[in-house]
């Protein structure tokens, strides 16, 4: 893409970048604002509602507590009855009678068709009159609890000790509440469930009348649920809420909730009797709203955004002239060892970067010469590494000559040792760096003893102690060698030209430690210990793999977990304690 093109493309970003910022962050404070305005006005309809609730309620508790204080309700609940027909039917008579004059002193329910019902506890004699062979369902206001006792609402009614229970009838059509009745002025035998249950309905279509649940967005609407959680009411615009993703008090009037896969603004408040009532709307109704007012400033935006792109045109033009000069020029190159750059016409910036190209193009040039001195000089250092990795294998091929030379003269000793220096060399120079196992290592310490016994004509028995098997023991090159060379250099005595050395590994939870001893003089293992951390001791040290380096190889390899330290025991006699992780043995140890 030319550099015309990219400039045009950059300018028109930004000030779409602009424009679009600006009308992001209108739209935010657009949209919180008026987020603000429906939270405070659905706040004011919603505490509306509950005050109209409270009346509501406390008018239904009311008419519950007529029921219970009556006089003449009692009496008439402890006639006896089947003495007189006639008086039998008169008492039937009035005992609805009065349920309906009770209900007729609360205009609040009458004028919204509220209906009540008393089915009378079967334990009473009054009941005999209400059974359904004897009463019509559509023309009466008292039954004998029998023939709803098998119902849900009417068990549930029964555990309650306090309040209502609300329900919907198996039409929903109606809002039921229902409670225990008790009568004060009732003289019959007492029962614990009370003279009945007293039955309440309310048609739903009354109830937005009766609250004013009326929506303040085309799509906003109220919900009831009672104390089971159950939604015994919902707003024709909310259509079917799933009634189990709602939970009262999960709102915080500030945050969105997500109720059947939509958003609303939720205000949520508890009532009477375990009733909740929520008032929800839809965020998108708010954002619809945002959008509509919104859309002349958007109109605006566009015409901008137009102009703002032909402008983009005129500007990438002119600041791309000069650089598409300066492009043309360095397409010329085609050797910049043989460039002679000179300066670029046009603005001050475009002569400061030509000008900076042909820094670059020197700088280049000399990075060039370093680079072909460099790789002339590693070439000397791999032909010289190369030389060197030979002649140590010259050196082995030339003793295994020689051991078979000696073995054809009958000179085994000769033999023998040269054959133990070739194992030596051969183990120091494979792989210095390498993990071997411990019985790998004692078998260059056995090559090391058989050169030393030959030469200087001492006893010396390397003895591994039972314990871990050395083949499941992982540890660095020459991390025993040093150990044991130092038993049998500054071990042994001038008198005694025997040394017995002993080695045994042993578990302690997580690690292995491996423990030299011998039969040597002994030595001091506070000084030994100074001397492995780097203290001023007197010692003396001898060339070669130190115990100091292999104190600092164990560390390198296994952290803290590996080590050598020194002990002194019955006296001055010595143990060295290494200590390693427990490392499986791999193929290539």
């Amino acid at each position: 893409m030319s550099i015309r093109r990219w400039s045009f493309l950059i300018v028109c970003c930004m000030v779409s970048a602009i424009l679009l910022t600006w009308n992001g962050v209108t739209y935010f404070l657009f949209r919180t604002s008026l987020m603000q305005q429906r939270l405070q006005s659905q706040q004011m309809v919603f505490q509306s509602n509950v005050r109209l609730s409270e009346v509501f309620t406390q008018t239904v508790e009311q008419l519950a507590y007529q029921y219970t204080s009556d006089q003449q309700l009692g009496r008439l609940l402890s006639a006896p009855v089947g003495e007189d027909p006639l008086r039998d039917l008169n008492l039937k008579h009035n005992l609805n009678s009065r349920i309906a004059e009770l209900l007729n002193a609360q205009p609040l329910l009458l004028s919204h068709g509220f209906r009540v019902e008393l089915y009378i506890n079967g334990e009473l004699e009054v009941s005999q009159l209400f059974l359904p062979s004897n009463t019509d369902p559509n023309m009466g206001l008292v039954f004998q609890n029998g023939t709803v006792q098998d119902q849900d609402w009417y068990q549930e009614t029964r555990k309650l000790t306090s309040g209502m229970y609300v329900f919907l009838n198996e039409d929903q059509t109606k809002l039921c509440f229902s409670c225990q009745l008790q009568n004060s002025a009732y003289t019959g035998t007492h029962q614990r469930d009370g003279v009945g249950v007293l039955l309440g309905s309310l048609p739903l279509s009354e109830l937005p009348n009766l609250l004013a649940l009326f929506p303040s967005t085309p799509n906003s609407g109220f919900l009831l649920l009672n104390k089971a959680g159950d939604l015994v009411y919902v707003s024709e615009n909310l259509g079917d809420v799933p009634a189990e993703q709602l939970q009262p008090g999960q709102s915080t009037n500030r945050e969105p909730i997500t109720v059947g896969g939509k958003q609303y603004l939720c205000v949520w408040q508890e009532l009477q009797w375990g009733l909740n009532l929520a008032f929800l709307t839809p965020v998108q109704d708010i954002t619809s709203h945002v959008l509509e007012l919104m859309s002349p400033y958007l109109i605006c935006t566009v015409v901008f955004l137009g102009l703002g792109v032909v402008l983009s045109m005129v500007l990438s033009t002119r600041i791309s002239r000069p650089v598409v000069l300066l492009t043309q020029k360095v397409e010329d190159i085609q050797d910049i060892r043989n460039v002679e750059w000179s300066g670029i016409p046009g603005p001050k910036e475009v002569r400061q970067l030509g000008d900076s190209f042909g820094s670059l193009i020197r700088c280049v040039n000399d990075l060039i010469s370093e680079l072909t001195r460099k790789e002339e000089l590693r070439r000397e250092s791999d032909l010289r590494a190369l030389q060197a990795q030979i002649n140590p294998h010259f050196m082995l091929n030339a003793m295994n000559a020689v051991n078979y030379m000696a073995l054809e003269r009958g000179e085994d000793d000769i033999a023998a040792t040269v054959n133990s220096i070739a194992s030596l060399m051969r183990y120091s120079i494979t792989e210095p760096d390498r993990m071997v196992t411990m019985s790998t290592e004692l078998e260059n310490i056995q090559e090391y003893i058989s050169i030393h016994t030959l030469r200087f004509r001492q006893q010396v028995r390397l003895e591994v102690l039972p314990g871990v098997s050395p083949d499941q023991v992982v540890i660095p090159k020459f991390t025993l060698q040093p150990l044991v060379e130092n038993s049998i250099r500054h071990g042994m005595s001038r008198k005694d030209q025997r040394i017995e050395i002993q080695i045994q590994v042993r578990e302690e939870s997580d690690l292995l430690v491996i423990e030299v001893t011998d039969s040597g003089v002994g030595a001091d293992a506070a000084r030994l210990n100074a001397y492995l951390d780097h203290q001023d001791v007197q010692l003396q040290v001898s060339h070669g793999f130190g115990i100091r380096n292999v104190n600092e190889r164990l560390k390198l390899s296994f952290g803290e977990q590996g080590g050598l330290c020194y002990y002194n025991y019955d006296g001055q006699r010595l143990l060295a304690k290494l200590t390693v992780p427990k490392i499986p043995r791999t193929g290539k140890a």
